[in-house]
C-alpha cells in the first residue's frame, strides 16, 4: 500500500532515490577518505609501497575523487628513490689525493669549495657502503666546522656567491659554501646546533613533498632554520626523482612544484637547485634555469666557479670515511 501511494507521487518518489544516490555518493566518498588518509600516514612513517595499495583502494571506491592518481605516482616516485639509493654505490667521482685535478682559475673564475653533505648522524650499518658514504658524524661534523674556523675558512650562501660572481660583492677569506641534499630531520637534530654554535651558514635542499615524514624535516623545523638566516634553502624536487627517466610533463611538475612549494612555505623566494643522483640533460638544465632559479649545484667534482657553469656548480661530496687531512687536501688553494 506503501509503494502504491509512492508511485501516485512521483515527485516524492524522485526525492526519496535523489536522496538514496547522494547518500551512496556521500558513503563512498568518506570511505575513500579514510583509505586516503591511512595512505598518508603510512607515507609518514617510510613504507610507500603499502600506500599505493590504499590510494588505489581509495580510488577504486571513488574513481572520481580528484589527486589520488598524484597520490599513486608520488608514492611510486619515493619507492623508486630508495631503490636507486640502494643500487648507487657512488654518488660523486672523487679523485684520490695522489690525482687531484691542479686548479688553474680563468679570469672569470672564483676558487669557492662548495662541499657536498647528506646525513649528520652516526652510521646506523656500518657494513653498507652507500650507508658509510652519505653518513658524517656529529663528532666528525664539529671536527670539520672546527677546523675550516681555525684555518679562516668563511661560510658563504650561494646567493652570496652568486653576488659575487656578478661583481656586486666581494667575497671573504677562504670562502667555502656547507650543502646538505634531501632534507633530513638529522640535520635539525645534529648539524643545525652546531652551525648555531660556531655562526656559520649552509644550504639546505629540500625534497619537498617528503617534508613531515618519518626521516625529514618538518616545516616548522624548516621555518626555525630560516628565521636564524644562518640556513639558505634550495629545491631538491617534489619526490627526489630521478629526473631524466621521467616524462617531460613529471620533470617540469617536480622542478617547478618543488619550488613554488618553498616559496609558499617561507615566503620568500627559492634561487638554487640541486640535481637528485647529479642526473640531468640539456632539458631538466634548462628547465631549471626557466623556472626561475639563480642556478644549480651539480655532483660534479671541483672547486671553480663561474656563470658560465651556475646551473651545474661543482661540489665536493664529503665521504663519512674521509679523514680531515682528505677534505683539508681537497679544499685547500
Amino acid at each position: 500500500m506503501f509503494l502504491s501511494k509512492l508511485k501516485s507521487h512521483p515527485k516524492v518518489l524522485f526525492l526519496l532515490f535523489f536522496a538514496f544516490i547522494i547518500t551512496a555518493i556521500g558513503w563512498f566518498y568518506f570511505q575513500s577518505n579514510l583509505l586516503k588518509q591511512q595512505g598518508d600516514d603510512l607515507i609518514k612513517y617510510g613504507r610507500a609501497e603499502e600506500a599505493i595499495e590504499l590510494y588505489k583502494k581509495a580510488q577504486r571506491m571513488f574513481p572520481l575523487r580528484l589527486g589520488l592518481s598524484e597520490d599513486i605516482e608520488g608514492a611510486k616516485l619515493i619507492l623508486e628513490s630508495n631503490r636507486y639509493y640502494q643500487q648507487i654505490s657512488e654518488f660523486q667521482e672523487i679523485p684520490s689525493l695522489e690525482d687531484l685535478p691542479r686548479v688553474q682559475l680563468n679570469p672569470n673564475e672564483l676558487f669557492v669549495p662548495i662541499l657536498m653533505y647528506h646525513n649528520i648522524r652516526i652510521n646506523p650499518n656500518s657494513s653498507d657502503a652507500v650507508s658509510a658514504a652519505l653518513s658524517v658524524s656529529p663528532a666528525q661534523f664539529e671536527q670539520q666546522l672546527t677546523y675550516l674556523k681555525s684555518h679562516n675558512y668563511n661560510t658563504i650562501t650561494l646567493d652570496e656567491l652568486s653576488d659575487a660572481l656578478d661583481g656586486k660583492v666581494s667575497l671573504p677569506e677562504n670562502p667555502v659554501v656547507l650543502t646538505f641534499d634531501d632534507g633530513y630531520r638529522n640535520f635539525y637534530d645534529n648539524a643545525f646546533p652546531l652551525l648555531k654554535k660556531n655562526h656559520m651558514k649552509a644550504v639546505l635542499f629540500v625534497i619537498t613533498d617528503v617534508v613531515g615524514t618519518k626521516a625529514y624535516l618538518t616545516w616548522d623545523q624548516i621555518a626555525e632554520m630560516n628565521i636564524s638566516r644562518l640556513i639558505e634553502f634550495g629545491a631538491h624536487t617534489r619526490h627526489h626523482a630521478n629526473l631524466p627517466e621521467l616524462p617531460a610533463s613529471s620533470i617540469v611538475d617536480e622542478i617547478v612544484g618543488s619550488k613554488i612549494k618553498l616559496e609558499r612555505h617561507l615566503r620568500k623566494q627559492i634561487n638554487w637547485f640541486a640535481y637528485p643522483y647529479g642526473s640531468y640533460n640539456d632539458f631538466i638544465k634548462q628547465t631549471v634555469a626557466d623556472s626561475g632559479f639563480k642556478g644549480a649545484v651539480s655532483t660534479i667534482y671541483g672547486v671553480a666557479q663561474s656563470k658560465d657553469n651556475i646551473f651545474l656548480s661543482p661540489r665536493i661530496m664529503v665521504d663519512g670515511r674521509f679523514t680531515l687531512d682528505n677534505i683539508a687536501r681537497r679544499i685547500a688553494r
